[in-house]
């Protein structure tokens, strides 16, 4: 390593990927496991600097507790003097949630299945007792790959943990996306988080936040004493979806994001192949097919902008099928086996000499030896029908 360069503990630092109010974020690579990572540094001092080590253990613990594909990895944290606390954590090569809302980039179809991914991550929290806290599109993110992130579970906190406000009885969160019950001092709980997950749907699917206002405190005012304001021109069971989900009382919103997002996908005004599509991707749990953004596929196709005809899922993992005899200079055909993400990998047949692969008989069939003790039991069977007619009629 060259004096030059600067680090963070092991962390080679390549440059700045973005600048905030508290701290910085780096590329670097990480020199033992030679990858990428992400280094988010905050400059506090005093209590403040405890607080931002105590969140940045807090979120490190999460992912590790979670280990999901739609929750964005932290692989180590950190207190340096001269730099600050620090969080090394996955690179994510994409964008934001809120940046795609910006620049429109997605249609209806691509728009849902961000929601559907994003939502694994979510409930996969809350199977774990984990609240989020601050579920916004500034947290989820899109890879150039197509997988959705749920990031920053540094506010987060499990069920049993003791419940407080700060210092000053300020709340934690984003108020565009905050749940009546937490304005007035209740605790977080899968209900309030699926309320922000559902003012961020709203926002992704009509541009519209659920609670206008001028300022800060109009904005306060309108969620804790107002229903929300579904945008002009939404279909009728669309908005009434949004307002179930968007309910000031916890009780009457949906009791789980499949049935919020099943209603929000036969509500949109899609082809009933695309509603089939999409309630499909719904049920299949962590295995779906990517998200592509509509202006990359019309890249990839020459298409015209208001195409919105989507690709097949693809799968995101490599198939090797050996169908030939292993090749010294091809060691992919080195083996039979067949991967793809998560459960689905399995084994196939080897090749058999000839270059076609073998394959076992199939179930049902007979062999000769199983012909031969057919034969042998009917033999058997005549010669006792024999004896017996000897013996009542000879």
């Amino acid at each position: 390593m060259s004096p030059s360069e600067r680090t963070i503990d092991r962390y080679v630092l390549r440059g700045a990927l973005g600048q905030g109010g508290m701290g910085m974020v780096y590329l670097a690579e990480d020199p033992l496991l030679k990858r990428k990572v992400a280094i988010k540094v905050v400059k506090a001092e005093g209590a403040a600097r405890a607080e931002a080590m105590q969140r940045f253990k807090t979120e490190a613990e999460i992912s590790a507790k979670l280990n999901h594909p739609n929750v964005v990895t932290i692989h180590d944290v950190g207190d340096e003097p001269g730099v600050g606390t620090w969080m090394a954590m996955e690179f994510i090569e994409g964008k934001s949630l809120a940046s795609l809302i910006d620049e429109k980039t997605l249609d209806l179809e691509a728009s849902m299945r961000v929601l559907i991914q994003a939502s694994r991550a979510l409930r996969a929290a809350h199977r774990h007792a984990i609240v989020h806290r601050d579920v916004k599109p500034e947290n989820i993110l899109l890879t150039t790959e197509g997988h959705v992130k749920l990031m920053d579970f540094g506010i987060a906190r499990t069920m049993a943990m003791e419940h407080r406000l700060t210092a000053n009885g300020e709340f934690y969160g984003s108020p565009p996306y905050t749940a009546p019950e937490l304005l007035t001092g209740q605790e977080p709980t899968p209900a309030s988080d699926r309320y922000a997950f559902a003012a961020t749907a709203m926002e992704l699917l009509t541009g519209e936040l659920p609670h206008p206002g001028d300022n800060l405190m109009g904005m306060l005012q309108h969620i804790l004493n107002e229903p929300p304001v579904i945008p002009a021109g939404c279909p009728a069971e669309l908005g009434a979806a949004f307002s179930k989900a968007l309910a000031r009382d916890p009780d009457d919103r949906h009791v789980n994001l499949v049935d919020f997002l099943r209603d929000v996908i036969e509500a949109l005004p899609l082809p009933e192949a695309t509603k089939e599509r999409l309630l499909e991707s719904l049920a299949q749990g962590d295995l779906s097919g990517d998200i592509v953004p509509i202006r990359r596929l019309q890249k990839r196709a020459g298409a015209p902008l208001q195409q919105t005809a989507p690709p097949p899922a693809a799968f995101t993992g490599p198939i090797e099928i050996g169908l030939s005899p292993p090749s010294p200079s091809d060691p992919r055909q080195n083996s039979g086996r067949f991967e793809v993400p998560g459960d689905a990998a399995g084994s196939f047949p080897p090749a058999s000499a000839g270059g076609e692969p073998s394959f076992s008989r199939p179930q049902g069939a007979w062999g000769p030896r199983r012909v031969a003790l057919v034969g042998i039991l009917a033999i058997l069977g005549i010669q006792v029908l024999w004896l017996l007619w000897l013996l009542l009629f000879g």
